[in-house]
């Protein structure tokens, strides 16, 4: 059996192109100049839903976001050819989150923003081009509950994803909903 961390987050991935390896550190850097943060311990704890917490305008421009385009569908195809490889010898492989679910818009992102025409096109590749697994099991759990166990994001957000995420593995033949809030125990055997 294989793991291999499949969604957007560089920090929690351990497979990832060096592009993405820079950009991160790049964000981390800008975060800490604009906030004024010169402690590199706190540096490092940060994750991507702290760096883009509070930025709502997008600002890269159209070459930026044809770049971020091209980055994000080399990374989702690197890690996909990667288990392609590990497939093909045999083994299982067990995906921690997968692109296709991040592809999903919720009622906050078509509230907030209006789309780029990149992000159009990458959702279309993920949605249409790209590898649904053969089984997805998603952990549930009520946003409360996530946000007290990680922090992370906040709890209009991740009932937001929560309820999109839902909805879309809804449409799937291969989609199990696992109530996560039980006893770990009783998680792992259902």
């Amino acid at each position: 059996m294989k793991y291999i961390y499949m969604g957007r987050n560089v920090e929690s991935g351990n497979y990832s192109l060096p592009t993405s390896k820079i950009i991160h550190l790049y964000k981390i850097y800008k975060y800490k100049k604009k906030n004024k943060i010169s402690d590199n311990s706190t540096a490092k704890k940060l994750s991507l839903h702290e760096i883009d917490k509070n930025r709502k305008v997008d600002t890269r421009g159209k070459i930026g976001a044809l770049l971020r385009l091209l980055n994000r569908l080399a990374e989702e195809w690197y890690r996909l050819i990667i288990s392609w490889s590990y497939q093909v010898r045999g083994y299982l492989v067990i995906y921690d989150r997968h692109f296709i679910f991040d592809s999903i818009p919720d009622k906050l992102d078509k509230a907030i923003t209006r789309k780029r025409l990149t992000t159009k096109i990458h959702n279309w590749i993920l949605n249409n081009l790209y590898e649904v697994p053969s089984l997805i099991v998603f952990l549930n759990a009520p946003a409360e509950v996530l946000y007290a166990r990680k922090g992370e994001a906040t709890i209009e957000y991740l009932k937001a994803k929560n309820e999109a995420f839902l909805e879309f593995g809804s449409k799937l033949k291969t989609f199990e909903v696992i109530d996560a809030t039980q006893p770990v125990e009783k998680v792992f055997e259902d």
